[in-house]
């Protein structure tokens, strides 16, 4: 058997393979052209997501404490994923007011 592949279904799909391949390594120089938004502190350089999740943790620590005192954390159920989700909300939310 001859081992050229006849079927021009297969050639037409690798055609836009190489196409979409060299468009992609055309624009990954341009990828990484902006500073990444950094702290200093401490002569450390911290990245500002960590700095928005930090913030982002004590917001939610105090909101815990608010729904303890007026004992609105009785009817948040399921402790767990209420706090997850208003860290992540935070912080996000941080995140978009300072560096976006």
């Amino acid at each position: 058997m001859n081992s050229i592949d006849h079927n021009p279904r297969r050639r037409a799909i690798k055609h836009p393979i190489w196409v979409w391949l060299a468009i992609c390594s055309l624009l990954v120089p341009s990828i990484g052209c902006s500073r990444s938004p950094e702290f200093n502190l401490l002569g450390s350089y911290y990245p500002a997501w960590l700095v928005c999740i930090g913030i982002a943790t004590a917001l939610t620590l105090l909101a815990h404490m608010y729904a303890t005192k007026t004992k609105l954390a009785e009817q948040l159920r399921p402790l767990a994923i209420v706090y997850s989700a208003l860290v992540c909300l935070l912080s996000c939310t941080l995140w978009l007011i300072f560096f976006e």
